[in-house]
């Protein structure tokens, strides 16, 4: 996808949370607690709710996003950055990119988005 047609896309922190929960719904969300397959979305809370326990599951729950507070935006850009061309971006320039004060976050966004990209291409390599 050229950067223009991704910026038109994922213009918004609601388009990436809504494009993230039609992936995840697309695959299916299963309750980490119980193992149940139906889930209720909760659109005040932003998460799905187990229709067998009441577990709640985040939209990052289980992705390599779980655990960050950086907005969906940064990520799906990071993302974008990092796979549609050969060259690499320091956590520096990202931080530059995306606009963000801090350099340690973005650091930990891109150390887990490069650890998932070497499991996948190790994953690529054995098969």
């Amino acid at each position: 996808m050229k950067l223009i047609d991704f910026a038109k896309r994922f213009d918004s922190e609601e388009s990436c949370e809504q494009y993230l929960k039609e992936a995840r719904e697309k695959e299916g969300v299963v309750c980490t607690k119980c193992g149940c397959k139906k889930q209720y979305w909760n659109r005040a809370r932003k998460r799905w709710t187990c229709a067998e326990c009441g577990h709640e599951t985040t939209l990052r729950s289980g992705t390599v996003m779980h655990g960050s507070k950086l907005p969906l935006m940064y990520w799906f850009t990071a993302i974008h950055l990092l796979t549609s061309t050969k060259k690499t971006f320091s956590a520096l320039e990202m931080q530059r990119q995306l606009g963000h004060k801090r350099y340690q976050p973005i650091w930990e966004m891109m150390h887990k988005l490069r650890s998932v990209a070497r499991c996948r291409i190790r994953t690529y390599r054995d098969h």
